[in-house]
């Protein structure tokens, strides 16, 4: 692991989901505070502890690749068959700035001849970049995602505090 620490990035608090929190994607997490970080790291859901981005993890990536600076969140799926770059949806192209782009699709190329590819996700929509060049719009195949509570619909994100409270505290 690299020897970085995630500080007043929070670019995931934003772009990735935390089902402990009943935060929905692309939605500030409660917990964030801009130029601070999280408030609640200490005591955070696991979702949150379990997750750790490829810029804190790969030294390769330069500081132009940390999340908030970037515009976008790198991350491994599907046991590292898959490279995801979850983009900040107010900056939709942030993935074909330079050096990005070049860089990105030249792993997609490296990585198709092992089965592996890279995913450009765009709120609900993904791109797969193709070996060569080019691109296929796999168009939106992520379901939105929404919480319910008492059988009241809740605006996606809203979330539920944490650390949970014992029920005798709750009101």
């Amino acid at each position: 692991m690299a020897d970085r620490e995630c500080g007043a990035c929070g670019q995931c608090c934003k772009l990735i989901g935390v089902r402990e929190l009943e935060k929905a994607p692309h939605v500030w997490c409660r917990y964030y505070r801009r130029g601070k970080g999280c408030e609640v790291y200490a005591d955070r859901p696991q979702g949150c502890g379990d997750f750790a981005c490829d810029w804190l993890l790969d030294t390769r990536l330069d500081d132009r690749w940390r999340p908030d600076l970037c515009g976008f969140v790198l991350h491994a799926g599907e046991g590292g068959r898959v490279l995801n770059v979850e983009l900040d949806p107010s900056q939709p192209s942030a993935w074909r700035k330079a050096p990005f782009e070049a860089v990105l699709r030249a792993w997609a190329t490296e990585g198709a001849a092992q089965g592996m590819e890279v995913l450009i996700w765009i709120g609900r929509r993904c791109l797969r970049l193709q070996s060569g060049g080019g691109e296929i719009d796999l168009g939106l195949v992520r379901p939105e995602v929404t919480f319910t509570t008492h059988g009241r619909m809740r605006r996606p994100g809203s979330g539920r505090s944490w650390p949970p409270q014992p029920a005798s505290e709750e009101a």
